[in-house]
């Protein structure tokens, strides 16, 4: 798989990837109250770059140059802006 054939919805995705650049751990609240850890990365292949997001306890220090392997993630889309995101049921592996 690559990241020009992903879009919103999909489930499962595997892809390696690379990271092109990384944010700093922020804080979210749900609509529900719940707070939350994320960190935002932007990550390329061959094929182009997307939004990469982890959640909570998934976050681990990464930096433009890492090479990662995401198993088990999902697409969803955000103010118009494609993220693949790694739940409690994803992983990633730095390669």
């Amino acid at each position: 798989m690559n990241i020009r054939d992903l879009k919103p919805g999909m489930s499962r995705v595997n892809i390696k990837v690379k990271v092109v650049s990384s944010a700093e751990v922020q804080r979210v609240t749900s609509g529900r109250g719940v707070e939350y850890k994320i960190l935002e990365l932007k990550v390329e292949d061959e094929t182009g770059t997307i939004t990469f997001v982890l959640w909570d306890d998934k976050i681990t220090p990464l930096k433009a140059g890492d090479t990662l392997q995401i198993e088990n993630g999902f697409v969803t889309s955000f103010k118009g802006d494609w993220r693949v995101n790694v739940g409690r049921n994803g992983e990633i592996v730095k390669i």
